[in-house]
């Protein structure tokens, strides 16, 4: 049974519904990257401000910059 040109190129079209998907999943992903993007530069910008407070205190040759540097936490469990 043979089929025809024009049967085959309906079988291998996308409807609208998959179309619609595919591109609603794109407009996720990109969303998704760009809330993440924006979370990482929070957060870098964050730390960097701490480093800059802590910079101009320690300029002003003052001597109580210790409060505004949270003291190391040890890692493992040394003794």
């Amino acid at each position: 049974m043979a089929e025809s040109n024009y049967e085959k190129e309906e079988y291998l079209e996308q409807d609208e519904e998959e179309v619609e998907d595919v591109g609603r999943r794109k407009a996720l992903a990109a969303i998704l990257v760009l809330a993440v993007l924006v979370a990482v530069t929070l957060f870098i910008v964050h730390k960097l401000r701490t480093v800059s407070d802590l910079q101009d205190c320690m300029m002003t040759r003052a001597s109580n910059c210790s409060d505004r540097v949270e003291p190391p936490t040890p890692v493992g469990n040394l003794r």
